[in-house]
């Protein structure tokens, strides 16, 4: 929250305050990273991903207690249930002294007398009436509670715990890729900026160069002393400077631009940038260790990877035994029998084991199918490591080649300071033609400009370097 207050007070500032008023915003490299990383969308989104991870990882690692859950229903029928039960004549039993029940029957000579109808023929008979039933189910409540607890699910519990803990690491280190990429656009934002700036340096200083020359020649021209040929080469020269700093300034004010851009400030947010293009690699550097294991990337694919081998066992585990138990409390009351209100609470426990016998190859196939899945990602993580360790040897290199060819331009630039002089010296005594001192001056902003140049393509480079094994994140 602090943040984002720290964010919109810059904001309401820079856009309310009249351009005359507005303070420049003093910038560094770090402070343009931070500002990036705040700003960045993508890595807004990334950290969502990793909370979303986490959040899964909790919610699985709950399917190891017990699930509580109650449950309730309340049932109305206007009107009762009528059931009528048809009465008769029931055979009576005699008790024997050891206790049993037999049937009282008639007996002749010891035989049971059989009945027109074919049935033995009893001595007693006991009359049951006829009995009319009346149920009622006007406002039924029933409420209870179930406990359920698995026992074994085929290790299907524990393999979606360990796959939801290897998906919260996959969005750490997406959160690692996203800051990387963002601090390599900060990077390569600012680093342009003072580039353009320096070149913007250079050329005023060519163009005030051109001017004093210019100013000489006005001053002898008109005295004399030189020709309006010479003047109008240096004339036009001048006029060259000039649209050089004016397309310096046009691009100043567009880097700027795009600075702001990437930092979050409003595109017409005026910043000051005191850094220059002076510092260089550190021998460690240039020598440090190239491993690809340090790269998010690399780190990604080896878990999706591992995450793939447990699918096999979430496959497996649906065609394994499952043994589960659960325990119930519930009680009901509204029900009424012949206009007595009827209640009753009860507790019952159940077990239930289920075995998969048969599926007509359903299981073994799906297997089968995550195993190749889990092949597919092994692959896709050696492709990955080639392209990786390329762009880790090509990333080496160009860092190589731009620290070479800050040297070579910091050497051309002597020598082209060196040139001016003696050229100037030479021009002054009259031992060198104006077209050739304007041709030193040339080299002189040419030479300026390639080591600017050169100087701004190493700090990208370094950067990106950095990027490519893995460590940009924890500068």
């Amino acid at each position: 929250m602090k943040k984002i207050m720290k964010r919109l007070y810059i904001a309401i500032v820079v856009i309310i305050t009249p351009a005359w008023m507005q303070a420049q915003v003093e910038l560094n490299l770090q402070k343009c990273r931070d500002l990036a990383l705040e700003y960045s969308k993508t890595m807004a989104i990334a950290t969502q991903q990793k909370d979303k991870a986490t959040y899964d990882r909790k919610a699985y690692q709950a399917n190891y207690l017990p699930r509580i859950s109650a449950t309730g229903m309340y049932f109305y029928k206007p009107g009762a249930l009528e059931y009528g039960i048809s009465g008769g004549y029931l055979p009576t039993f005699s008790r024997q002294t050891d206790g049993k029940l037999v049937p009282n029957l008639a007996l002749d000579n010891g035989q049971p007398i059989i009945g027109p109808d074919g049935n033995p023929v009893f001595n007693q008979y006991a009359l049951m009436p006829d009995m009319n039933l009346e149920l009622g189910l006007e406002g039924v409540g029933m409420a209870g509670l179930q406990l359920e607890q698995p026992i074994y699910m085929g290790g299907k519990i524990r393999t979606a715990n360990q796959m939801a803990h290897i998906g919260e690491s996959i969005a750490n280190e997406n959160i690692r890729l996203n800051k990387a990429n963002t601090i390599t656009e900060s990077d390569e934002a600012y680093w342009q900026y003072v580039s353009v700036k320096e070149q913007l340096a250079a050329a005023k200083r060519y163009q005030s160069l051109l001017k004093g020359l210019v100013k000489n020649l006005t001053d002898a021209y008109e005295t004399g002393m030189s020709n309006r040929n010479d003047l109008l080469k240096a004339q036009v020269k001048y006029n060259e400077a000039s649209l050089m700093v004016q397309k310096a300034s046009n691009g100043l004010a567009l880097s700027r631009m795009n600075l702001c851009r990437v930092i979050g400030f409003p595109l017409q947010a005026e910043v000051a940038v005191n850094d220059s293009l002076t510092l260089l690699a550190s021998p460690q550097l240039m020598q440090s260790a190239e491993t690809l294991t340090n790269r998010p990337e690399y780190q990604m694919l080896e878990k999706e990877m591992n995450l793939k081998s447990k699918e096999v066992n979430l496959v497996r585990a649906d065609f394994l035994p499952q043994v589960g138990v659960s325990a119930s409390y519930s009680y009901f009351n509204g029900v009424q029998l012949n206009g007595v209100k009827a209640s009753d609470n009860s507790f019952s426990a159940l077990a239930s084991v289920k075995i998969p016998i048969f599926n007509w190859g359903e299981g073994r196939n799906k297997v089968h199918a995550a195993r190749a899945v889990q092949q597919m990602s092994q692959l896709k993580l050696e492709q990955a490591q080639e392209m990786m360790e390329l762009e880790i040897a090509q990333a080496h290199f160009n860092l190589k080649d731009a620290l070479a060819r800050v040297e070579m331009t910091r050497l051309g630039l002597e020598q082209a300071d060196e040139n001016l002089k003696v050229s100037k010296d030479q021009y002054e005594l009259g031992m060198e033609t104006l077209t050739n001192h304007l041709e030193a001056q040339a080299q002189w902003q040419k030479a300026h400009a390639d080591l600017i140049e050169a100087k701004g393509d190493f700090k990208i480079s370094e950067t990106r370097y950095l990027k490519s094994i893995g460590v940009l994140d924890r500068q």
